[in-house]
């Protein structure tokens, strides 16, 4: 077995499913809510509705989390920093 397939069934062995909402990130990362809730509707962000609530997978997070998402090269970002200097 070659090193990336090890590294990623050591990744996702754990058969629990957990569920991350806003307010849990909020809370979890110390970051504001409009920050999470920004993140949450960003469509790279892997969150999914739940009944009137956003969630994610807690896998999907780790796994969004250990990749580099810069905010300055991502459009969606920028587009609210644009906005914010119109106003």
């Amino acid at each position: 077995m070659d090193n990336a397939s090890s590294s990623m069934e050591r990744r996702y062995i754990s058969s629990e499913v957990r569920f991350y909402t806003i307010e849990d990130l909020t809370r979890m990362l110390g970051w504001s809510e409009n920050t999470v809730q920004k993140m949450f509707n960003d469509p790279k962000f892997p969150s999914t509705d739940y009944g009137k609530n956003k969630v994610v997978e807690a896998h999907a997070l780790i796994d969004y989390f250990s990749r580099k998402n810069c905010k300055n090269r991502n459009v969606y970002w920028k587009k609210g920093k644009a906005n914010a200097r119109e106003k």
